[in-house]
């Protein structure tokens, strides 16, 4: 498997877990919709969209024929996002970028994400041609899979012990 083919399932895999937190649990992301300032009207439409079309690209980016508009439409959730962490500047919001499986707030961090999707979307772009990914074994998938969990796991380690370290100075 090359490196191209296991950011498709990378970004996949990330898109589906933001998408399933956010349809299983839909108030935090609406409270950060209504945070934000967002319309009442496009916070109830954005409290589906949103998750929705994180759930569509998921499944785009990871076949080859729809490969291109999957990317497109990560784009442009990483666009919106964007929007999102400028809108919070100077605010105290949680993100609630993945539901509310980790507790973040909007800032530097959220934004270094961003850039990190944004770089894999445009290594996709850069590397236009098939990746290879349906014609990958089982193994293969499986590992890729792991590897993404593992890292989505460390990341939220590292994210839960970075806010009990605030937690505690506070006291």
């Amino acid at each position: 498997m090359n490196l191209a083919a296991f950011i498709q399932i990378f970004l996949s895999i990330i898109f589906l877990a933001s998408a399933a937190s956010k349809f299983m649990n839909p108030l935090p992301f609406r409270r950060t919709l209504e945070q934000l300032g967002v319309a009442r009207k496009l916070v109830l439409l954005g409290n589906r969209v949103v998750p929705a079309t994180e759930f569509i690209v998921a499944i785009l980016i990871i076949v080859e024929e729809t490969r291109i508009v999957g990317q497109i439409g990560i784009g442009a959730l990483l666009l919106s996002f964007s929007w999102s962490v400028w809108r919070a500047r100077g605010k105290e919001l949680d993100c609630n970028c993945f539901g509310n499986l980790l507790p973040e707030q909007f800032g530097v961090k959220t934004m270094a994400r961003i850039l990190l999707l944004a770089a894999m979307v445009i290594y996709l772009f850069v590397y236009s041609q098939p990746t290879g990914l349906q014609a990958a074994q089982m193994q293969e998938w499986l590992a890729a899979l792991f590897i993404t969990l593992s890292i989505v796991t460390g990341y939220g380690l590292l994210s839960a012990m970075h806010q009990f370290r605030k937690t505690m100075l506070k006291k």
